[in-house]
């Protein structure tokens, strides 16, 4: 016969289990919610066999550019003939202009990003005043006409595909990436610190990180070499378009920052168990470091990581504000090239510079670790 339990122990179990679960249920609510299960590490013949597996169900990559192009201009025509007055409803931004072929994806080789055909539209490019955080050189807000589609890389470009690039070339692996491996919150650039080796745990299927503005043009010239062409960065105002994909508050999922740890990882709680000084969100988006490729939400569009994660260089070299920006969404030719802008923030950026319109000016040969690679594709 088993012993009798006595009713103290029975509370005292029962108050356990209690504790247990409320503080598995405070542990659950400031994790992000479930997201798509990320890209997994995969070795070369995995990934040419996945890619060969997609390809042959996926033979009309032509006609559906050309269909995307087509329904464009039309819906491009069909707005400027419109000519609403000031006030018209119309008038308003943002405007997307979706195609039947919008979200569809694109895949050029095994070891290319994986892509996606972006929509065109209207929207308006920078802060506005009253936006907590905004900088001087978020301003003049100006209207961006975007009339054509174009492919934008689904992830940030993983640094098993970078590494592919190096396997193939020559392309030196740059030392001197700036960090805070020596003394904590103390960034500065470290010989030893690479791509490779960027002061924190990585596997291929993370964002590839400390590699600058010319490290970019090599990688998109090694692609359009293996390819069919046409890839490169994308503009500033295209990266702005695609970030908001349709959006028009400071962040892409609302105007509080503390609800976006299932969209980004960024500065967040995880981020001030490290460093306590930080300005970040109260909720916590599971990494300290950067995340693998595609482990949040996507945006409308399709894409992840568009904010936080690693910061993205851009086609454009640095301006102090949209005085002189193109308004069709090419480039900014007045810059200062021997800079460039940096755009979507990082894990370890603050919450006011992970907003959808914060901008930083870096050396074309800055090396950061918090510093990546989004790739566009014009689309002819």
């Amino acid at each position: 016969m088993r012993n009798p339990i006595k009713h103290s122990t029975i509370v005292r179990l029962v108050a356990t289990c209690l504790s247990a679960i409320l503080a598995c249920s405070a542990a659950f609510a400031t994790m992000p919610a479930a997201g798509p299960t990320p890209p997994p590490v995969e070795s070369a013949a995995a990934r040419a066999h996945r890619f060969a597996t997609w390809h042959a169900t996926h033979t009309d990559d032509a006609a559906r550019i050309r269909r995307a192009i087509a329904e464009t201009e039309a819906l491009a025509a069909a707005r400027r003939k419109a000519t609403p007055e000031p006030g018209d409803p119309r008038a308003v931004s943002p405007v997307i202009f979706r195609t039947s072929e919008t979200g569809a994806a694109l895949w050029d080789c095994a070891m290319c990003p994986e892509m996606v055909i972006a929509p065109a539209g209207i929207f308006d490019i920078g802060s506005p005043d009253d936006e907590p955080g905004r900088g001087k050189d978020e301003a003049p807000r100006r209207q961006i006409t975007l009339a054509y589609p174009f492919a934008v890389g689904r992830f940030e470009v993983a640094r098993g595909e970078y590494e592919a690039f190096l396997k193939a070339t020559a392309h030196p692996v740059r030392g001197g990436c700036v960090t805070d491996r020596a003394h904590k919150g103390e960034w500065s650039p470290e010989p030893n610190t690479t791509l490779r080796d960027p002061g924190f745990k990585q596997a291929d299927n993370h964002p590839v990180a400390c590699v600058n503005w010319d490290d970019a043009q090599a990688y998109i010239a090694w692609l359009n070499a293996q390819t069919d062409g046409g890839y490169r960065l994308l503009t500033e105002a295209e990266w702005e378009f695609v970030a908001r994909a349709g959006t028009t508050t400071a962040y892409p999922w609302g105007a509080d920052v503390n609800t976006g740890c299932s969209d980004a990882n960024g500065a967040d709680a995880t981020l001030r168990d490290k460093y306590p000084d930080y300005a970040a969100a109260t909720c916590r988006d599971g990494a300290l470091n950067t995340a693998p490729v595609g482990s949040y939400r996507a945006n409308a569009f399709g894409l992840y990581d568009l904010i936080g994660n690693m910061g993205e260089w851009v086609q454009d070299c640095a301006t102090l504000s949209y005085e002189n920006l193109p308004t069709d969404g090419s480039a900014d030719p007045s810059g200062d090239c021997a800079k460039h802008v940096v755009r979507g923030g990082s894990w370890g950026t603050m919450t006011k510079d992970y907003r959808v319109a914060n901008r930083v000016r870096y050396a074309a040969s800055a090396v950061d670790d918090s510093i990546g690679i989004r790739v566009a594709k014009t689309l002819r």
